[in-house]
């Protein structure tokens, strides 16, 4: 399958990633040792936490494991959740509701423009499963990941990967900035 590149102009828009919310999933507080009592209080926190950097136009791609429950569910979560969003879909999504998604894809290419720093723009490959290689691994690319929950040593990845779980990064959404910022250090 080809996987056509979609082009963003942060200069218009602000965009954002995210993996791993694992909305209404009671077990994954004690398997991922968040720091919350309940699912409701993980699921407010979550959504305040994502309302609180995304505005309602902005674009936000999801890299899976987003809900366990059935339609209403993610109809609900959704709803609650600002921006246009993108999907990546993981090993726990199982019904999708694609007509609340610009798209969903097992895999987005991106290439983001206007960042003055890389001229030609800066591509990235999304998925929810880190990768040995990705397209133009090899020119600078980045690939963004969820599923290891923080789990893998930074020594068995590539400096221009990033796992953006929200384990990771306080329950929150990235910006490009911030994963700018997290990859430039990684590569230092």
């Amino acid at each position: 399958m080809r996987y056509k590149t979609i082009q963003i102009d942060i200069n218009n828009i602000n965009v954002f990633w995210t993996s791993d919310q694992h909305f209404m999933h009671k077990n994954i507080i004690e398997y991922c040792n968040r720091p919350f009592k309940t699912v409701d209080e993980m699921n407010s926190i979550m959504i305040k936490n994502w309302n609180d950097v995304v505005g309602k136009d902005d674009i936000v791609f999801l890299a899976g494991d987003f809900c366990f429950g059935s339609m209403d569910t993610w109809n609900y979560l959704l709803n609650a959740l600002n921006g246009k969003k993108y999907f990546s879909a993981g090993n726990h999504d199982k019904s999708i509701p694609s007509d609340k998604f610009i798209d969903v894809q097992q895999m987005f290419n991106i290439r983001i423009m206007g960042d003055e720093e890389v001229s030609d723009g800066q591509r990235i490959t999304v998925c929810h499963y880190p990768m040995r290689a990705w397209y133009q691994s090899h020119r600078g690319s980045w690939q963004l990941f969820g599923h290891s929950h923080c789990r893998l040593s930074k020594e068995n990845l590539h400096p221009n990967q990033l796992d953006i779980g929200v384990d990771c990064h306080d329950f929150t959404p990235l910006s490009y900035n911030e994963v700018k910022i997290i990859i430039t250090q990684q590569n230092m």
